[in-house]
């Protein structure tokens, strides 16, 4: 007898992961970029008063500053899917959750910082729309707004033979996450495919990012009118040396 094959059907990103992203990796990114920009605007005394997360994702980091800071802050995302969830983790009235693509961000009023955390920046394969969306942070940034952002760079440690294997389970639900990369196109991969105990064929979500070198970065930083304070490791936060595989960046409208 054959058996019957469920082929996956391939979704939009983000829309079948989103309720269970932060027991997937959302609390571990978060509580990694909280360290991290707390060390850095130590570092460089960063003060504000209006903040915009991009890439929010559940919402976590912009509840953080809100309730941390006590601040404003517009949260922004492209994906309807994470804001719902969002808007459920974070129930504040300091959080304004807005629907956008970042590459023409166009925020109710300019603010003194812009945060883009859990590489954001990275899902642009094309350098010139990573420009674009450094230009479009500038016009949204008050004068002397600072700009903080975290990016996967080009060098990086996993082998361009290996498909890298991570699952996890929610419920009745399994993820199981497939990671590649590219070397020679810069090109990391990610499939996530979702199981369900039902007759329904699994669902896979897939991810393209594009590793940049901190050299790139601060090129179109510059082109696009902001003084770069500093490139740090992201795991370390010292200096970044030419084997980070990823930075941290804090940068100024000038």
């Amino acid at each position: 007898m054959l058996r019957r094959v469920r082929t996956a059907r391939v979704v939009r990103p983000y829309s079948q992961i989103a309720p269970d992203y932060d027991l997937a990796v959302g609390i571990r990114d978060f509580l990694r970029t909280r360290r991290a920009f707390e060390g850095l605007t130590r570092r460089y005394g960063i003060v504000f008063h209006f903040a915009a997360d991009l890439g929010c994702g559940t919402g976590l980091f912009a509840c953080y500053l809100s309730r941390c800071w006590n601040v404003p802050v517009f949260a922004v995302d492209c994906s309807p899917e994470m804001l719902k969830v969002a808007a459920h983790n974070c129930r504040d009235a300091q959080v304004c959750f807005l629907l956008q693509d970042i590459r023409r961000l166009c925020l109710p009023c300019r603010v003194d910082l812009v945060t883009a955390n859990t590489y954001t920046l990275n899902h642009f394969l094309d350098p010139g729309q990573v420009k674009a969306t450094f230009r479009r942070i500038r016009e949204n940034l008050r004068p002397g707004g600072h700009l903080i952002f975290d990016i996967v760079t080009h060098r990086q440690p996993l082998s361009a033979s290996h498909v890298y294997v991570r699952r996890f389970r929610a419920g009745a639900r399994e993820f199981l996450h497939q990671v590649n990369w590219d070397p020679a196109r810069r090109l990391l991969s990610i499939h996530i495919v979702h199981r369900a105990r039902t007759p329904a064929p699994p669902t896979v979500e897939v991810y393209l990012g594009r590793g940049y070198s901190p050299l790139e970065i601060a090129l179109r930083l510059r082109e696009t009118g902001f003084e770069i304070r500093g490139i740090h490791d992201a795991v370390t936060l010292r200096v970044a040396s030419g084997l980070s595989g990823s930075v941290a960046v804090v940068a100024r409208k000038t």
